[in-house]
């Protein structure tokens, strides 16, 4: 069977805001109003891989995850990442982190290469039961990766990062209680505020909401998208879920099967601040949606059988 172009489809969205974002995360976060404006998306790329290409093994045993891989992220933008499954969503991630090194090709966060796990970027996993540690307590996992940071300045200002972080989802008043005290959705708000305590420059989300019940799921990704609102944050947001993907991004990339590249590039054009109920019942919304599920069951009926 020939397999369809591998050029990516570019949807364009009708109107783009393009303005500066400030791009430095060393002050306090923002204060805002629930009624704030949506931030718009900068100008300024902030993340590029370019020509990623990940291959495991050697020689006869070789398996090429990542085939070519080349988009930009903007200053504040959110980019949801769909494809079939395996075709290596995390893999990506990861290289995009440097938490992988990729075969060949290269990741940028702002103009700056990265060859190691980079002081710019924080991930949150989908498996936070493995990625808090149950024997500290919730305001001492989020304050870990702050200590000996370059980022903070002294034992108070950690203190006053952690406690600014867990207020930002919701968790004020818990930080003295220990992981296992805590719900799966509550666990999974700490990694987070783990992440924004760091101030990264990207959020790298892994299927973060996967594991988590639909009410949890829900409102895990309202909080999200209120932080995203009130700080402008950029993120990267990989999911399985056409839907969540379509709910929270300002663009959806969709993946090719392996080895992966991209497939095509959808604008998601619909009015911020966003609704469970009233977004997802618009005629645009069913729309995006139906044509990114379209693109990744496309995909998975060109793969090759295992």
């Amino acid at each position: 069977m020939t397999r369809p172009s591998t050029e990516p489809t570019v949807i364009r969205r009708k109107e783009v805001a393009v303005a500066g974002i400030s791009e430095s995360r060393e002050d306090e976060f923002p204060s805002t109003s629930s009624e704030t404006a949506q931030q718009p998306i900068g100008s300024t790329i902030v993340l590029e891989p370019r020509h990623l290409r990940v291959t495991y093994g050697k020689g006869s045993h070789a398996v090429t995850a990542i085939a070519d891989i080349t988009f930009q992220v903007r200053a504040g933008e959110f980019l949801s990442i769909v494809g079939p499954s395996g075709c290596g969503k995390t893999t990506l991630l990861k290289s995009l982190s440097g938490l992988l090194r990729p075969t060949s090709g290269d990741v940028l966060v702002n103009g700056t290469r990265v060859d190691t796990a980079s002081q710019g970027l924080a991930m949150v996993f989908q498996e936070y039961t493995r990625s808090l540690l149950p024997w500290l307590s919730v305001r001492a996992n989020v304050e870990f990766p702050l200590r000996g940071s370059r980022r903070t300045d002294g034992r108070k200002a950690v203190e006053r990062r952690a406690d600014e972080a867990l207020a930002e989802v919701g968790l004020h008043g818990v930080g003295d209680k220990y992981p296992w005290q805590l719900s799966g959705g509550m666990q999974q708000r700490v990694a987070i505020a783990r992440a924004l305590a760091f101030r990264p420059t990207v959020l790298l989300m892994d299927e973060p909401f996967a594991s988590l019940d639909a009410q949890a799921r829900s409102d895990l990704e309202d909080l999200l998208l209120k932080v995203h609102l009130e700080t402008g944050m950029t993120i990267v947001f990989v999911t399985h879920d056409i839907d969540e993907a379509v709910y929270l991004g300002d663009r959806v990339v969709v993946l090719s099967h392996r080895p992966t590249e991209v497939k095509a590039s959808l604008d998601v054009d619909l009015p911020r601040p966003r609704d469970q109920i009233e977004t997802k019942t618009l005629r645009r919304f069913v729309e995006l949606r139906t044509e990114a599920l379209g693109l990744v069951l496309a995909e998975r009926s060109t793969e090759a059988p295992a």
